[in-house]
Protein backbone atom coordinates (compact mmCIF):
# COMPACT_ATOMS: atom_id res chain seq x y z
CA UNK A 1 0.00 0.00 0.00
CA UNK A 2 3.07 2.31 0.73
CA UNK A 3 4.46 2.03 -2.72
CA UNK A 4 0.90 2.45 -4.24
CA UNK A 5 1.06 6.00 -2.51
CA UNK A 6 3.99 6.75 -3.71
CA UNK A 7 3.63 5.99 -7.14
CA UNK A 8 0.17 7.80 -6.99
CA UNK A 9 1.64 11.24 -5.32
CA UNK A 10 4.62 11.09 -7.85
CA UNK A 11 1.64 10.97 -10.67
CA UNK A 12 -0.66 13.42 -8.77
CA UNK A 13 2.53 15.82 -8.91
CA UNK A 14 3.63 14.75 -12.72
CA UNK A 15 -0.04 15.86 -13.57
CA UNK A 16 -0.10 19.07 -12.02
CA UNK A 17 3.52 19.77 -12.97
CA UNK A 18 1.62 19.27 -16.55
CA UNK A 19 -1.01 20.98 -16.19
CA UNK A 20 0.46 24.16 -14.93
CA UNK A 21 2.62 23.92 -17.94
CA UNK A 22 -0.48 23.49 -20.06
CA UNK A 23 -2.09 26.88 -18.30
CA UNK A 24 0.86 29.24 -17.96
CA UNK A 25 2.40 28.55 -21.66
CA UNK A 26 -0.19 30.15 -23.34
CA UNK A 27 -0.29 33.33 -21.04
CA UNK A 28 3.70 33.30 -21.01
CA UNK A 29 3.15 33.46 -24.98
CA UNK A 30 0.52 36.62 -25.07
CA UNK A 31 2.40 38.29 -22.81
CA UNK A 32 5.53 38.29 -24.87
CA UNK A 33 3.65 39.55 -28.12
CA UNK A 34 2.13 42.05 -25.98
CA UNK A 35 5.49 43.01 -24.97
CA UNK A 36 7.02 43.13 -28.77
CA UNK A 37 3.87 44.82 -29.83
CA UNK A 38 4.51 47.52 -27.23
CA UNK A 39 8.13 48.24 -28.48
CA UNK A 40 6.69 48.27 -31.82
CA UNK A 41 4.50 51.01 -30.85
CA UNK A 42 6.85 53.12 -28.58
CA UNK A 43 8.87 53.26 -32.12
CA UNK A 44 6.05 53.96 -34.23
CA UNK A 45 5.30 56.77 -31.47
CA UNK A 46 8.93 57.74 -32.04
CA UNK A 47 8.82 58.15 -35.01
CA UNK A 48 5.51 60.15 -35.53
CA UNK A 49 6.90 62.37 -32.81
CA UNK A 50 9.84 63.34 -35.03
CA UNK A 51 8.01 63.77 -38.35
CA UNK A 52 5.69 66.01 -36.36
CA UNK A 53 8.52 67.93 -35.25
CA UNK A 54 9.93 68.55 -39.24
CA UNK A 55 6.57 69.60 -40.01
CA UNK A 56 6.36 71.98 -37.27
CA UNK A 57 9.59 73.44 -38.29
CA UNK A 58 8.51 73.34 -41.73
CA UNK A 59 5.31 75.45 -40.95
CA UNK A 60 7.79 77.89 -38.74
CA UNK A 61 9.96 78.06 -41.64
CA UNK A 62 6.86 79.05 -43.97
CA UNK A 63 5.84 81.54 -41.96
CA UNK A 64 8.39 83.35 -41.09
CA UNK A 65 10.91 82.90 -43.99
CA UNK A 66 9.72 84.18 -47.55
CA UNK A 67 12.57 82.10 -48.85
CA UNK A 68 11.04 79.14 -47.68
CA UNK A 69 8.05 80.33 -49.45
CA UNK A 70 9.39 80.53 -52.72
CA UNK A 71 11.43 77.47 -52.55
CA UNK A 72 8.31 75.47 -52.03
CA UNK A 73 6.99 77.58 -54.84
CA UNK A 74 9.77 76.69 -57.59
CA UNK A 75 9.78 72.99 -56.40
CA UNK A 76 6.40 71.53 -56.04
CA UNK A 77 4.26 74.38 -58.26
CA UNK A 78 7.36 75.19 -60.85
CA UNK A 79 6.25 78.79 -60.61
CA UNK A 80 8.73 81.80 -61.25
CA UNK A 81 9.51 85.26 -60.48
CA UNK A 82 8.80 87.57 -63.40
CA UNK A 83 11.12 88.17 -66.06
CA UNK A 84 12.90 84.90 -65.16
CA UNK A 85 13.73 81.93 -67.18
CA UNK A 86 13.04 78.50 -66.37
CA UNK A 87 14.67 75.43 -68.04
CA UNK A 88 13.43 71.86 -67.84
CA UNK A 89 15.92 69.38 -69.01
CA UNK A 90 14.37 66.43 -69.77
CA UNK A 91 16.01 62.92 -69.69
CA UNK A 92 16.67 61.51 -72.93
CA UNK A 93 14.87 58.19 -72.50
CA UNK A 94 16.45 56.92 -75.56
CA UNK A 95 20.24 57.04 -74.75
CA UNK A 96 21.73 53.25 -75.15
CA UNK A 97 19.65 52.24 -78.36
CA UNK A 98 20.71 52.48 -81.43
Amino acid sequence: MNRFLQIFFVALLASIIVASAVLVFPAYHKNRNLVHQKIETKQKLIDKQLEYIKLRQTLSNITSKTEEVERIAREKFNLCKEQETVYKFIPNTDSGKQ
